[in-house]
């Protein structure tokens, strides 16, 4: 009896881990998620003040536009966007460190990127104001039209790391399946134990998957897909297969989806 139950604490002290370590990867992509949502904020923020500088300028022919809060506020969101970029390098290593399955080379590429773009944001709002001031009418276009492209840069990449790091989680979402059988002519409840194991087959990748000696009846961590469960026979019994697609949806209040296998004898 003390080994069962040292067994179940083991086994109940494992799924509590798991569910924990899946949830802190979730949590890290929704912060990285989070955190490009702050760069494309602050870039389209700075953008917005490039086009009234702009618009004061070149449209109305304001030989002095306020150039100064253009920079103040551009410095300000440069700022949060430096910030903001190392956030998302931190969070997806969290999240790659958390599982695996998950890289985070293409999100942190995209916000090295955007981190030195925001560098260069700054050196040519620098240089356009000194433009302005020498009346270098041609000069200061063009570095408005660099600004420009480099904030929407910053744009773009900031959605696509929001995409990919939702993308992500379907990496980091893993299910739980409990095996009962039942049997094939009356519908009555068998132990599971009855049959020597079970194997779960990834329909899409052809992965299989083993339950062991003391959670003979239960998988622990399946990659959302879709499975082929079956059961080994025994000298004279067996079960029917079962072909399941995991989702949230048939997730029971025990953290587990239940699949059904009709179990036969001779």
């Amino acid at each position: 009896m003390k080994k069962i139950t040292l067994v179940v604490s083991a086994f109940v002290f494992l799924f509590i881990s798991n569910i924990s370590a899946q949830q802190s990867v979730i949590n890290d992509l929704d912060e990285v998620f989070d955190s490009a949502e702050v760069i494309r904020i602050e870039a389209k923020r700075t953008k917005a003040a490039l086009k009234t500088l702009t618009v004061d300028y070149l449209v109305n022919n304001n030989p002095n536009p306020d150039v100064t809060t253009y920079l103040q506020l551009m410095d300000v969101s440069m700022e949060v966007v430096e910030e903001y970029s190392d956030e998302v390098n931190y969070y997806i290593g969290r999240a790659a460190q958390g599982n695996s399955n998950i890289d985070p080379s293409s999100i942190q590429s995209k916000a090295s990127t955007i981190e030195g773009n925001e560098d260069y944001v700054r050196i040519k709002s620098a240089a356009l104001k000194t433009a302005i001031e020498q009346g270098n009418t041609n000069q200061a276009r063009g570095l408005i039209s660099e600004i420009r492209g480099l904030l929407n840069t910053q744009i773009a990449l900031a959605k696509e790391i929001k995409i990919e790091a939702t993308n992500l989680k379907s990496l980091a979402v893993t299910y739980n399946v409990r095996i009962e059988l039942v049997d094939e002519r009356s519908g009555a409840s068998v132990p599971a134990g009855t049959l020597p194991g079970y194997a779960a087959s990834n329909q899409d990748t052809g992965e299989i998957f083993y339950t062991d000696y003391y959670n003979y009846d239960t998988f622990l961590n399946l990659p959302v897909g879709t499975y082929r469960f079956d059961a080994y026979d025994g000298y004279f019994d067996g079960a029917s297969s079962a072909i399941v697609t995991l989702d949230q949806s048939l997730v029971g209040n025990d953290g587990f989806i239940v699949v059904t296998l009709r179990y036969w004898s001779e």
